[in-house]
């Protein structure tokens, strides 16, 4: 009798270990979920191409241009002394309409709202109180 008792105890608790272990995966599977974007947040910047153009693009956009120099050594010299005061990233071109070398703010702005804050920022040092925006429309 003894020997069937331990035997209906063992068997019982062994089914109950087993049916546990199965609930547990079971709900740790049921608890994977997959979050899907439902909207990607607009790009409010546009990369600057290398060749010294501006993109043609089908809306307006907005550069913070902070020099524009002769010689292209004055340029890059301004556009160092620059990056070494502020964390913003410059560029230097060679603009064939004015013939001068420019050195702006990269990336532009899709919004004129974030380029005059761009631009406000860097009036505050006294080497940038001279900071614009040029509106490009391509």
């Amino acid at each position: 009798m003894k020997y069937y008792l331990i035997h209906t105890l063992l068997l019982i608790s062994t089914y109950l270990f087993i049916s546990g272990c199965s609930t547990s995966q079971q709900s740790a599977e049921e608890e994977k979920q997959i979050y899907i974007f439902d909207e990607v947040p607009e790009e409010k910047t546009i990369e600057v191409p290398t060749t010294g153009e501006y993109p043609s693009l089908k809306e307006a956009y907005y550069v913070v241009q902070i020099g524009a120099f002769t010689t292209e050594d004055k340029a890059q010299a301004f556009a160092e002394l620059s990056r070494g005061k502020t964390n913003y990233k410059y560029s230097v071109i060679y603009g064939e309409s004015t013939k001068l070398y420019l050195v702006q703010v990269i990336p532009f702005f899709k919004s004129r709202t974030e380029a005059e804050e761009v631009r406000n920022n860097l009036w505050k040092l006294t080497e940038f109180v001279d900071a614009w925006i040029v509106t490009v429309n391509k």
